[in-house]
């Protein structure tokens, strides 16, 4: 081996041995692991860059990599939901995410960033088992509890039947959560493209008495995101 090949291996090695410290160092700081911090600024980032976010109530996200069984629980306005409110959270989050919405291509960040596939006629309870199973694991994930997104936007729309029943079922804390001035498209290339003044709205940490029926959870969601943003609860 000559020496110009000695010196290009030492730099690849010194570049991978560099590559994989900081990823450790990453992943310390953030989402618990170098890949998915990795993703985590970059999404830093671009939700800074092309949605200029502003967030509030920060206050209420716990700071802390595992911060025990919790459910974010967020109004849905736009496909870049998610990567808006993870770029304030610390934890890894996990979104349950309607199957049609992921995108082969992306395989990597679905893989890395924790999504959990489910299907919106609910026939399939997989999706379902293994959020509950994560939350039993003292992890996070986190739920559009209206289904989807839902003309008029500016309205709290009926949540699934479901969503209480997560909450009763599991005792865990739910950081509620929403969001406004997204891209007004549906479709998730255009909405990652479009440019948008997005606002993030972290409304409180809500510990719910392990006697609450999930339809009392459920109503007193609803309110709390009407009463915090002065939207009409319609059925």
């Amino acid at each position: 081996m000559n020496m110009f090949a000695l010196y290009i291996l030492i730099l690849c090695l010194g570049v991978a041995i560099f590559t994989i410290l900081m990823m450790f160092i990453m992943g310390r700081r953030v989402m618990g692991d170098g890949p998915a911090a990795l993703l985590w600024y970059l999404n830093w980032v671009y939700v800074r860059v092309v949605h200029r976010l502003e967030s509030s109530g920060c206050d209420c996200i716990p700071t802390t990599l595992s911060p025990g069984k919790l459910i974010v629980v967020c109004k849905h306005q736009s496909p870049v939901d998610p990567l808006l409110v993870q770029s304030r959270c610390r934890f890894k989050i996990r979104w349950l995410m309607a199957r049609e919405y992921m995108s082969p291509s992306l395989k990597f960040v679905w893989k890395h960033s924790g999504v959990i596939p489910v299907d919106r006629d609910g026939q399939d309870s997989a999706g379902l088992r293994t959020a509950l199973r994560h939350l039993r694991e003292d992890g996070v994930i986190g739920i559009f509890p209206e289904g989807g997104i839902h003309q008029p936007r500016d309205v709290v729309h009926p949540f699934a039947e479901g969503v209480g029943a997560m909450i009763s079922k599991t005792h865990a804390k739910v950081l509620l959560v929403t969001v406004d001035g997204t891209p007004q498209q549906d479709d998730m290339g255009k909405a990652i493209l479009e440019r948008s003044h997005s606002k993030v709205r972290f409304l409180e940490l809500i510990e719910f008495s392990p006697s609450a029926t999930p339809l009392e959870i459920t109503s007193s969601l609803r309110e709390r995101i009407a009463q915090a943003t002065g939207w009409s609860l319609v059925e």
